[in-house]
């Protein structure tokens, strides 16, 4: 299978210009402002082929969070990722391929504890075919 998330990073990084994106946020991560965090969520896998157990259908949910030092900037990088994330239909490697990008919870404030940084957010469902 696909690494999700590894896929969605190395996406976005090459479309941010310099913006860092990663999986887990280090330590004082707020010194270095924006970072966008990617997450992958458990998906269904689905259509089983009836002769092999690997899923021909997986849909996993990819939660990103866009972290800025004004809640401007954090929901506008939450809205340039997401015209990004549409554009991964297609991509893949030989384990799969991005068949389909949706966008069931779009960019969106989310209150954060930290207090030095604003975070805006959105979640996407992949629909990743098995090759």
């Amino acid at each position: 299978m696909i690494d999700v998330e590894a896929l969605v990073v190395t996406w976005l990084a090459g479309r941010l210009g310099g913006i860092r994106v990663l999986a887990e946020l280090p330590a004082r991560f707020e010194e270095a402002l924006p970072v966008v965090q990617v997450t992958c969520l458990p998906g269904p896998k689905l259509a089983r082929p009836w002769n092999d157990r690997r899923p021909l259908l997986w849909r996993p949910r990819v939660d990103l969070d866009t972290y800025a030092t004004t809640r401007a900037a954090a929901t506008d990088l939450a809205s340039t990722v997401s015209d990004h994330l549409i554009q991964l239909a297609g991509q893949g490697n030989q384990w799969g391929q991005v068949a389909d990008v949706e966008e069931p919870a779009g960019p969106a404030w989310r209150p954060d504890y930290n207090p030095s940084v604003r975070r805006s957010g959105l979640t996407v469902e992949l629909t990743i075919r098995a090759d």
